[in-house]
């Protein structure tokens, strides 16, 4: 166990402010992250309809007791989950709007202003019984807590000066020059660094990432499960982001493209399961066209009804279902009244990233040693 008090002192958090054309990713770990992303969308291509399928809602693994202590439990999971379905809901608001900003002024990367951003964030957190806090941005000082001990306060200050570097973050948004693998590592670090919201700042700068990364042409859609390649990693997460603050931005490129990777790589994985198990399903119903017409439309969602599907395929659908749900091909969902679901596919999109421990360790050993030479050489 670690004496907090050896560990009260307090250290100041500046805000990543990088010149508009900065380099932050190796060069082996640009090239695995988008040889990795490129993999990923040959697989969407060759497995999905809709590329954000796997946008998918997830559990926090952590819960503040003190804010629902009390809640009834049932009632409690009622609302942890009607919360992941509206964090799903907001993030593919949030790439839609990044799609749409595209087709209005091409060329120009896409990013949210300081007021859009404080609204996304209230949309995030909309319900979510472990936020106290009101949406928008933060009115008071803020300060972060490792497990260890360690504190860390955040320097940019609520209220005019917090305005100000939004904007600046804003504008090197706009206008940076950095290839996109940097831009979305980079936009991240600063925005975790103003640390402008009092809670969730964690979960919308990981799903800007995606959008940038969207936006890039480098993702289809929002397949990447960074939150919880952050939450097995989340020490080395933070370390990176202190380095960063100090200037040492190489560090937080390589461990923000090793996210990049072993995610793409995770989903490309369960991109192929999916298919697998999609195929034995068409298979056990090779004679009824109706019944294959209804099961290749889970290509582009993970949940069927009658209503969604009338205007989807060329026969109607109520029979066919009833089919399906006979042979024991498809079940009522446990949480949409009215619809029915492949199991085995609806647990596949939401098993979160798991590790791979052999391939990171060979990523860690090779990014720590990209970024020690360009730290020597800048110190």
């Amino acid at each position: 166990m670690t004496d907090r008090s050896l560990t009260t002192t307090v250290r100041r958090v500046l805000p990543v402010a990088p010149p508009l054309d900065a380099v932050a990713v190796p060069p082996t770990a640009r090239r695995r992250a988008l040889d990795a992303l490129a993999e990923l969308a040959t697989a969407v291509g060759t497995h999905l309809d809709d590329p954000d399928l796997f946008h998918r809602p997830r559990w926090r693994p952590k819960l503040h007791l003190k804010r629902i202590a009390g809640i009834d439990p049932a009632q409690l999971a009622e609302q942890l989950a009607g919360a992941a379905e509206n964090r799903t809901t907001t993030g593919l608001l949030a790439v839609h709007s990044v799609r749409a900003e595209l087709l209005e002024s091409p060329g120009r990367r896409p990013c949210f202003t300081p007021e859009a951003l404080a609204e996304l964030h209230r949309m995030l957190i909309a319900g979510d019984p472990n936020i106290t806090a009101p949406g928008g941005y933060r009115r008071s000082a803020s300060t972060v807590t490792w497990s260890d001990g360690q504190t860390f306060s955040i320097a940019t200050e609520a209220g005019a000066q917090l305005k100000e570097r939004m904007e600046h973050w804003h504008h090197w948004g706009t206008h940076t020059t950095a290839h996109p693998l940097d831009a979305a590592a980079l936009a991240m670090a600063g925005l975790l660094t103003i640390h402008p919201f009092p809670d969730a700042n964690g979960r919308i700068a990981r799903l800007l990432g995606q959008c940038d990364l969207v936006a890039a042409g480098l993702l289809p859609g929002l397949l990447l499960d960074l939150d919880a390649w952050v939450e097995q990693h989340r020490a080395e997460h933070d370390t990176a982001l202190v380095a960063a603050a100090d200037g040492d931005l190489v560090r937080w490129g390589a461990v923000f493209a090793r996210a990049v990777t072993e995610t793409a790589r995770h989903r490309t994985g369960t991109l192929a399961a999916h298919g697998r198990l999609l195929d034995a399903a068409l298979a056990q119903v090779p004679d009824d066209p109706a019944a294959v017409a209804v099961l290749t439309r889970l290509r582009a969602t993970p949940a069927l009804s009658a209503g969604w599907l009338r205007d989807r395929i060329a026969y109607e659908p109520q029979p066919a279902l009833e089919r399906l749900r006979a042979a024991g091909i498809l079940t009522d969902h446990p949480r949409l009244p009215g619809a029915l679901i492949h199991p085995q596919l609806l647990e596949l999109l939401d098993t979160p990233y798991q590790p791979d421990p052999e391939r990171e360790s060979a990523a860690t050993e090779e990014g720590l040693a990209a970024a020690v030479p360009r730290r020597a050489a800048a110190g």
